[in-house]
């Protein structure tokens, strides 16, 4: 069932108590109702209509005061996050007030009630956001959840990453692109976290394995260091029938400290017999299963976060400048993915797989005392536009291109001539997001140079070139042709 009734305040509320594809249905457009309200009392059935009923992803419901019934308050999980109130009776004098302060502020604010659909993550944070805002809900707190993908959580966002609304690398990127433009501002550290490289999630195993053969079947046991005859060597040695004996002069200890102690711990292979003092610490990632070495993990901070009073004008306003190149162009990924998939192409490239060179070309933006600057989304745009069919990144202050110049004859050098011609053509297109004084620079990175391992070319990524391939200066004529006339 669904329809439509007014209750005393003369607000039209949008009854109904089963799925329903709301947003397709020509019968009730946006206009016909203000407050929605969910009659169903079966926990999963109504988390089903809100799985698409709701007040941040509906293009009808946007924003809208949103109630279900009172007999499944407290049973509602996440999903409480995007509830306004549990009731019955929409005349109840509460329910009434609620109602008129959800609206009156949005009024006030200039929220509209109707928004296109969205089309990419980014748009839905800042439905998500604007949800938050309209119901004064501006502090983003991170939870500890067992259950979560990484462990802390801010909860309304968690319940929509489940939905599928999103992945985990667009979340870090938009939480750490509003904080760099001053929407979001960190009030409080949580806590730091280290994530798998591959899916970002929390959910790892941390395994001591053999350095040698990277088995886990270890037997781990104490040295003992005979103090009269300077004897050191792993417990089991000492064992004679019982009593501890020096392997080394035969005497029998007796007490600790006066005749040995136990300075160390060392551990034997099960598999290898290989004996060593530290093992190599490996993990195994439970949500995609991935293994890596525990120092390729991925530090996360986790902050208390305030929607800043700039922020709310601006993700209010429909004009919100909001990242370019990860709105609308497909080869933009996140920094962390970008080194994920330069690693992976430098290991396909040692062991023969890859036919070619791996280049990263890397632009950023100086000033006149030689400082690095912030990255301007109009540089990373470019990239993204210049090379359609590489993968684009930024970080350091840096802007990366990666590419693998494929010659199955053995001759790269002309696709190196061209890539390089590229870049300059590109710092050439950004001279616009210069301000005085500045000069843009480009270079570029060849894997198996100075480079003597992979971890290595990855470090050097991080720095820039005293010496850049190319550069261009500030041009003040490069912008008379957006001056008014």
């Amino acid at each position: 069932m669904i329809t439509i009734q007014n209750n005393d305040g003369e607000r039209r509320i949008l009854l109904l108590d089963s799925p329903f594809a709301l947003d397709e249905s020509p019968d009730f457009p946006e206009y016909l109702f203000d407050v929605v309200f969910i009659a169903n009392e079966s926990v999963e059935e109504a988390k089903t209509i809100l799985s698409s009923i709701n007040p941040v992803t509906s293009t009808k419901c946007c924003y809208k005061p949103l109630f279900v019934s009172s007999s499944l308050k407290g049973k509602m999980g996440p999903y409480d996050e995007i509830i306004d109130g549990y009731a019955d009776n929409w005349n109840d004098m509460d329910v009434m007030t609620q109602i008129e302060n959800i609206i009156g502020y949005n009024t006030l604010i200039g929220l509209n009630a109707q928004e296109d659909p969205i089309l990419s993550s980014n748009q839905f944070f800042i439905r998500l956001t604007r949800f938050l805002i309209s119901r004064k809900k501006t502090i983003l707190e991170p939870k500890l959840e067992v259950t979560a993908s990484t462990g802390y959580v801010i909860p309304v966002f968690e319940l929509f990453y489940r939905m599928g609304l999103y992945e985990l690398s667009d979340y870090f990127v938009f939480m750490q692109s509003m904080t760099e433009k001053g929407l979001f501002r960190a009030t409080k550290f949580v806590n730091k976290v280290y994530l798998c490289p591959t899916c970002l999630h929390s959910h790892i195993l941390y395994i001591r394995s053999c350095p040698k053969c990277g088995q886990s079947s270890i037997q781990t046991e104490e040295v003992i260091h005979h103090f009269r005859c300077a004897n050191a060597t792993p417990e089991h040695t000492y064992n004679f029938g019982g009593q501890l004996r020096c392997p080394k002069c035969h005497k029998i200890l007796r007490h600790i400290g006066m005749d040995y102690d136990r300075p160390a711990i060392i551990h034997t292979c099960n598999t290898c017999g290989n004996t060593f003092i530290e093992p190599k610490i490996k993990t195994v990632c439970t949500c995609c299963h991935s293994t890596h070495d525990a120092d390729e993990l991925i530090p996360q901070d986790f902050n208390v976060y305030e929607i800043t009073s700039e922020g709310k004008q601006s993700i209010i306003s429909p004009n919100i400048g909001f990242t370019i190149y990860t709105e609308f162009y497909d080869n933009y990924i996140e920094y962390n993915r970008f080194v994920n998939r330069i690693r992976l192409l430098a290991e396909q490239k040692f062991s023969g797989n890859i036919k070619g060179d791996l280049l990263v070309g890397k632009m950023w933006i100086i000033n006149e005392e030689g400082e690095t600057m912030p990255i301007r989304p109009e540089v990373i745009e470019l990239a993204c536009m210049y090379f359609p069919s590489n993968k684009v990144s930024a970080a350091n202050n840096i802007t990366y291109i990666g590419s693998i110049i494929r010659n199955y004859t053995g001759d790269t050098e002309e696709g190196i001539i061209n890539f390089e011609v590229m870049l300059s053509e590109t710092i050439r297109a950004a001279v616009k997001a210069l301000q005085p004084g500045e000069k843009i620079c480009h270079t570029y990175m060849k894997l198996g140079g100075n480079q003597s391992t992979i971890n290595d070319f990855l470090k050097e990524m991080n720095f820039i070139s005293v010496t850049p391939d190319d550069s261009v200066g500030y041009d003040p004529s490069a912008n008379k042709n957006d001056e008014p006339a």
